[in-house]
């Protein structure tokens, strides 16, 4: 007799219920028991024979394994008559289901005779017309995932017993460890699909047989074979490591066996596209049989090493570069000013070891305003990223010196700290040979002062016909070579003015003065030459009062460089303004011209000795070219700076800052 069939249950006595009632525990103990010791078949298959056990037992036709999201209803699987339009991954609304009765309570459901309870009207009974229903929700991992449900058009006579309410709530949570266990295989199914590479155990017996038991379908993408290929024999996978990488492979994994240490190694695996790098990391674990299993994974790395290799043999040239250069090169954080590292270049010349300079701030270096340094370095690299180059006198151990050329840029370090790269260049031959170039041309310029100035007496005074009437040729040639002596003596004046201003040998005498007299003095005195080449002078009368500390003869000569220069490269008919503008700490002396302007690629050379511009139009305007060499220097000794703006075409504006008198 089937334990819903409680038609005789009333007439029985007493004992006879009580020995029905263990019958019913038993039968119910003994049905799940078998569920959940029968090993055999497909997880769908036990949950197949777990509805037709538990409708059987119930007296129930109708048995429903429901999976229920928000307020849809999925059938799962079900055990209902042939006749019963039901089947699974039919769809129903949740509150057409007798499953949203269930949920609005605790536990579970058991209605013997729905006609006779509250929920007569509800609409799963006006379709279905269900009279017995028993539930209980199916909980995994603390949420509601379904019901398991059975039910009947028939009512029942009696409400269900303590035992079959029992029975289908521990139906319920067998079922729920069986659903736990797919849906947990499900969410790892999906996750290792996406991971990168392949997860894999790896095992390896005392005697040398080494497997994968486990592999994720990523094998492929590594090693180009299926997990299957390596469940029994893992030589199918090392016939792909690269033969000079696989020694260092093998060892590898003997140390990790045999201290029980992490496995992780770099190496090249054939593929279809060539020999790619991969990566592997794995946790070993000692089995009871002395064998290791390790779990981890391998992933392909072939675009970031070879980014990696390719950056390391960057480093790798310009560490060679670094070492083997003729240069000075330092590297130093550009907060602290502290030397990181230096080249043997940069150590020869100061006679310092290593660990000697290293521990040096670079003050110690420098003689000099360090401080006033640093601080124009500082502005240079916050606005352009570089500094320099500049002229310093450094400090050797001995507490000699020698000149060196010094530039640098600013750059980021690996940790993301900002470093900068300098560059110091020992000038020290480079000074030696120009300064025995410089005593060449200051004695071959005194030898030749005295006779040409004789000879450019002598030519004046033929060429202003004292000696007599010149044929007309004669009298051209005689004022050409005139002409000429007069600019060589000029030359040699130039010459000897800039050896002396570069040897020191011209004293300086610095004291206040007006400073507009000089400029109204230099004006007057180019005016004349000004006039042949029909170019005004217009000196602006502001600031006649203000007072500078400068030495007068040399200003005068500093300005006069510029006017000439500025009325040799001005059009005819054009103006040269020469003003004066107040700044803070000096009065600047601005000389404005109309001309064609400075290319920028002669800028750098513009203050340079025998600097001039190659140029086609400016042929017959060239001089010395030693005039601004001479008027920087004449800057430099009276503690001023000299410095222009250009436009190609529109003229260009030479100034001088001259410190304001105490």
């Amino acid at each position: 007799m089937k334990h819903g069939d409680h038609d005789t249950v009333s007439d029985r006595s007493e004992p006879q219920r009580a020995l029905h009632r263990m019958e019913q525990q038993n039968q119910a103990l003994s049905i799940l028991n078998e569920l959940a010791l029968d090993q055999s078949g497909t997880d769908e298959e036990k949950i197949r024979t777990a509805l037709i056990r538990g409708a059987d037992f119930l007296g129930l036709p109708v048995a429903i394994l429901s999976e229920i999201t928000g307020e849809a209803y999925l059938v799962r699987a079900t055990n209902v008559p042939e006749s019963a339009d039901l089947y699974p991954g039919q769809l129903f609304s949740l509150g057409q289901t007798y499953c949203s009765i269930l949920l609005r309570q605790q536990g579970c459901l058991a209605i013997h005779h729905m006609s006779q309870s509250p929920y007569r009207n509800h609409p799963c009974y006006r379709a279905f017309g269900l009279e017995a229903y028993i539930a209980a929700p199916v909980i995994i991992q603390g949420r509601t995932f379904g019901t398991l449900n059975f039910s009947s058009p028939d009512p029942r006579p009696h409400p269900f017993t303590d035992t079959e309410i029992t029975f289908v709530t521990l139906l319920t949570k067998w079922l729920a460890s069986l659903l736990e266990g797919q849906i947990t295989a499900r969410t790892l199914t999906k996750l290792v699909r996406q991971a990168p590479g392949m997860l894999y155990q790896y095992r390896q017996w005392p005697d040398g047989r080494s497997a994968f038991p486990y592999t994720s379908p990523g094998i492929r993408d590594i090693y180009g074979c299926s997990p299957e290929e390596v469940a029994e024999d893992a030589s199918r996978v090392f016939e792909r490591i690269h033969p000079d990488d696989l020694p260092a492979v093998a060892e590898s994994i003997q140390t990790s066996s045999t201290h029980l240490s992490t496995w992780q190694h770099q190496y090249r695996v054939r593929s279809d596209r060539g020999w790619r790098w991969v990566e592997g990391r794995a946790t070993p674990e000692k089995l009871a049989d002395n064998s290791i299993i390790w779990h981890g994974y391998i992933t392909d790395i072939d675009d970031k090493k070879r980014t990696q290799l390719a950056l390391q043999e960057s480093e790798a040239q310009l560490r060679r570069l670094f070492e083997l250069s003729p240069i000075g090169i330092a590297l130093n954080d550009l907060h602290t000013g502290a030397f990181l590292a230096v080249n043997d270049a940069l150590l020869a010349p100061t006679g310092y070891h290593r660990e000697q300079f290293l521990g040096l701030h670079p003050s110690a270096l420098m003689a000099g305003d360090f401080p006033a340094f640093r601080s124009q370095v500082m502005r240079e690299l916050n606005d352009t990223g570089r500094f320099g180059p500049y002229e310093l006198t450094i400090t050797r151990h001995d507490r000699s010196h020698y000149p060196a050329l010094v530039q640098g840029l600013v750059i980021k370090g690996d940790a993301g700290q900002t470093l900068i790269w300098t560059l110091v260049e020992d000038i020290s031959e480079r000074k030696k040979v120009e300064r025995m170039k410089n005593e060449f041309i200051s004695s071959v310029s005194h030898e030749l002062r005295t006779p040409l100035t004789s000879i450019a007496g002598s030519l004046g005074l033929i060429a202003s016909g004292a000696l007599g009437q010149l044929p007309d040729k004669v009298a051209q040639m005689v004022q050409i070579a005139a002409r000429n002596s007069d600019q060589l003596k000029h030359l040699i004046n130039d010459l000897l003015d800039m050896e002396k201003l570069v040897s020191g040998r011209i004293r300086m005498s610095i004291e206040p003065a007006p400073l507009f007299p000089v400029l109204a003095e230099a004006v007057e005195q180019l005016r004349t030459y000004a006039m042949d080449r029909e170019v005004s002078l217009a000196l602006a009368p502001d600031h006649p009062d203000r007072r500078a500390a400068f030495d007068r003869h040399r200003l005068q000569q500093a300005v006069m460089n510029l006017l000439s220069n500025a009325i040799k490269f001005s059009p005819r008919q054009a103006r040269v303004d020469i003003r004066i503008r107040p700044r803070p700490g000096h009065l600047r002396v601005e000389v404005s011209d109309r001309g064609p302007g400075i290319p920028s690629s002669f800028h750098p050379q513009l203050f340079e000795k025998f600097a001039q511009a190659d140029s086609s139009t400016t042929r017959d305007q060239r001089g010395t070219g030693l005039g601004l060499a001479i008027t920087r220097e004449i800057m430099t000794q009276m503690g001023g700076e000299v410095g222009f703006r250009t436009r190609v075409g529109q003229g260009s504006t030479f100034w001088l800052d001259i410190p304001r008198a105490p």
